[in-house]
């Protein structure tokens, strides 16, 4: 089901795909001026034999260029429109369905008018015609003044997770100082690898210098990098068969994070296991470091240079620092994005889900902290630590933004697992293609060009099966709705 908001002021919004309606008042009334001028020159001869032929050719040349005008301008529209949006002046004048049918009424009436043989009924037609006529007209120009002096502003995040209702927010302010506007639709619009969406809103009344403002909700489930806008107002106030609309050029980027996995018990376990792991090697290298934990009371057998003299001296006692083992460890993350198929690439989703849970949840208090994430994808993209909260916002970007692909750049992760895989780190390489990884690392081991770095390196499967060992799949309620994996 569509979202739904309302405000105070009878506002309505709702989600449904983008789409177009009404057709262009412009290109309409070219065309019926071109076949009224071929009408005019086939039909007042035939009424007024006398008539001077020149005026029989003014009228073809002019429905030849008014012809000429409609075919160019249709050819040309998006570049004219484009043109007109960058200038500020996009602004378009349409017939709604029932606007259309009204028109063709008036059409059938002038046309009956004009090739019918009784005189009297001809100009009784013609009154018809001029009676329908006025109120066309007249509507026209309400749905103009409708739209001028309005501004309009939207308010959104700059990014969301994905499966998170958050709101949109879209004010408008009446600048005349007399004419309220009445019934205006405001439609947006969300580009992105979901597809494309039109939420709409409906504001019913704004005074003379009044400011309203209505919101809508969005719920988007697949991550990526969408864009809002351009924002179109309309309105058919008041008789619904003239429709005039405006577009606004304010467009923002809307960056989807991926949900994070719910990592589960087996996780803590391995990572401490890492931790250890990664603590032990140092041990063995002689370079493991210690940690202060307390002040505490000499006892036989104390390191002398472990005395906290300053203590000893406020206790009357000798007390000792008390330093234990660095259970923590520096994680580097990186992600094999390879996937020849549509099937691989949604298996790969929940591999980049616990790539987020991994970056939410590394912490100073945490068994390790991250300290680098490689992606290799489409693009090769390696996030570098500059501040926990900055390094965190760019990890959660660049999860948002990868792309799986058929190609990767292996070497270029290889290389950096094999340089990163050393000391207090600990490299933990997620692959689709396990075997693959462990064979190349075999290769660079027996031809010496990894070092001591292998050690440290831990490969895991990215397919669910060994994945949800680990973790379970975001909850964002695709499974309960209508539009899994789109925007609701």
């Amino acid at each position: 089901m569509p979202a739904e908001s309302r405000d105070p002021s009878g506002s309505i919004g709702s989600v449904p795909p983008a789409g177009g309606a009404g057709a262009g008042a412009g290109l309409i009334v070219q065309l019926l001026s071109c076949a009224a001028c071929f009408l005019g020159a086939w039909v007042l001869p035939l009424r007024y034999p006398d008539l001077d032929p020149i005026y029989r050719h003014l009228l073809i040349a002019a429905g030849v260029l008014l012809l000429l005008i409609a075919g160019l301008t249709q050819f040309y529209r998006q570049q004219l429109s484009r043109l007109a949006m960058r200038l500020g002046m996009e602004s378009r004048l349409l017939l709604p369905r029932e606007g259309l049918v009204y028109l063709a009424m008036m059409l059938v009436i002038a046309v009956s008018a004009l090739t019918g043989g009784n005189p009297d009924t001809g100009n009784m037609l013609l009154l018809v015609f001029g009676l329908m006529a006025g109120p066309f007209v007249v509507n026209g120009w309400v749905v103009v003044l409708m739209l001028l002096r309005l501004k309009v502003q939207r308010t959104a995040p700059e990014s969301v997770e994905s499966g998170a209702i958050f709101r949109v927010a879209v004010s408008i302010h009446n600048q005349r100082p007399l004419l309220s506007s009445h019934l205006l639709e405001v439609r947006d619009q969300l580009s992105g690898p979901a597809g494309e969406y039109s939420p709409h809103l409906l504001f019913m009344r704004i005074a003379p210098g009044e400011r309203r403002m209505a919101e809508y909700q969005l719920r988007i489930l697949q991550r990526g990098v969408y864009r809002l806008g351009p924002l179109k107002i309309s309105s058919q106030f008041p008789l619904g068969i003239g429709e005039k609309h405006q577009t606004f050029d304010q467009t923002q980027t809307l960056t989807v994070y991926p949900a994070p996995a719910r990592l589960l018990s087996g996780w803590r376990l391995r990572e401490d296991e890492l931790a250890a792991a990664a603590h032990s090697r140092m041990r063995s290298h002689g370079a493991a470091e210690d940690e202060f934990y307390g002040i505490r009371e000499y006892r036989s057998g104390d390191n002398h240079r472990a005395v906290h003299w300053r203590s000893s001296a406020r206790h009357g006692q000798l007390m000792v620092r008390e330093q234990r083992p660095v259970r923590r460890a520096e994680l580097l993350l990186l992600l094999d994005l390879y996937a020849d198929s549509q099937a691989d690439r949604q298996q790969l989703e929940l591999a980049i889900s616990f790539a987020a849970a991994l970056c939410l949840q590394s912490s100073p208090q945490s068994a390790w902290q991250l300290q680098r994430m490689c992606l290799a994808g489409e693009q090769y993209v390696r996030v570098e630590p500059a501040g926990a909260a900055a390094f965190r916002e760019s990890a959660l970007r660049a999860l948002a933004e990868c792309q799986a692909a058929p190609q990767t750049q292996l070497d270029q992760l290889l290389t950096d697992a094999l340089r990163s895989g050393r000391g207090r780190r600990v490299v933990l390489l997620i692959t689709p293609r396990p075997a693959t990884i462990r064979h190349k690392l075999q290769t660079l081991t027996a031809e010496g060009q990894s070092g001591s770095g292998v050690s440290g390196i831990t490969v895991l499967s990215a397919e669910q099966g060994e994945l949800l060992r680990y973790c379970l799949p975001p909850d964002t309620g695709a499974s309960a709705d209508s539009n899994a994996g789109g925007v609701s």
